[in-house]
Formats: C-alpha cells, structure tokens, sequence
C-alpha cells in the first residue's frame, strides 16, 4: 500500500493507494481492455486507474489534488518489484501472445489454488506468486542420457581429484 498526502479544503487528507488485481479488474471493466497490454496509457486512463487503486477516503475525485510529482510516485509504485523471488528460466525465455487480462490472472488464481485474498496484494507479488506455484507443480524434466554420463564423469572426475585416487 502506498499512503500520500493532499491538502483538501486547509486539512490535510492522506490517501491510500493499492495497485491490485482488485483495481486492474475495477479499471478493466470501465475501459474494456487490457491494462497490462503494454500500449502507452493517456493521462486520463492513468487518472482513472489512480481512482480505481484509491481505498480511502472513498472519494475518487481526491486523485484530481495529486501534485505531478505525487503522480510520478503513484506511477513508480506501480512499476515496483515488492519480491525477493525469482523463478529460474530454463532455455530462451517464452514469449506468450496471450494478452494478461484480470480474469485471466483470476484463472490463474483459480487453477492454482491461490487464496482469493491475494486478489489485494501488489499486484506484482502475485504475480511473482502465481509463476513459482507454476515452476513448482511443474514435473521434473527428464534429462538427456548423454547429460547425465557426462555429469557422472565429471562428478567421478572431481572425487579422484579430491581424494588423491587414480579410481
């Protein structure tokens, strides 16, 4: 969550923001397209997901008393990484011509068994979440047998080494 303060009417008001999968679907469904679909956004359609990320007050309109530089906040929290994971790539990376929309994160979430509470995490952590559940329930590759001699004879290789033995 990321709190950033206005000045509404001489008072200050703090505003709370959550970039979710709560508020891309909430964006979504006024918009009728995809937020992650990687086209430039105008400064209404930004305006209205800062809206749509708001929890309190419930005032949408308070986005309107965001400063720019405020706006740039909002836009770096977007973009922010808020996980220490990784999950290893195997080979070139796999480019999906799937466009992610919220109900397919949803699916995701569904597939997965991934507690419908994570719907009001940022949205990168379930994100980060939904690609190791993934990696995990993945089946072990099965290795090549020409690897897995070669990796036996090198193994053998560093023990003869390590313990002074011609084998």
């Amino acid at each position: 969550m990321l709190e950033l303060e206005v000045e509404n009417e001489g008072k200050i008001v703090k505003l709370q923001f959550e970039h979710s999968l709560r508020s891309l679907s909430k964006w979504e469904s006024k918009h009728k397209v995809a937020f992650m679909a990687g086209r430039e956004k105008g400064p209404s359609e930004m305006l209205d997901y800062y809206q749509c990320m708001l929890l309190s007050p419930e005032n949408p309109e308070m986005v309107y008393l965001l400063d720019p530089k405020q706006m740039d906040t909002l836009t770096e929290y977007i973009n922010e990484s808020q996980s220490a994971s990784s999950v290893p790539q195997d080979g070139p990376p796999q480019y999906n011509a799937e466009i992610t929309t919220s109900e397919l994160i949803y699916f995701w979430m569904v597939a997965l068994k991934i507690n419908w509470e994570a719907q009001d995490w940022h949205l990168s952590r379930l994100m980060m979440l939904i690609q190791i559940t993934s990696y995990k329930q993945q089946p072990p590759k099965k290795r090549n047998p020409r690897e897995v001699l070669s990796d036996m004879r090198r193994e053998n290789e560093r023990r003869k080494k390590l313990l002074n033995t011609s084998g």
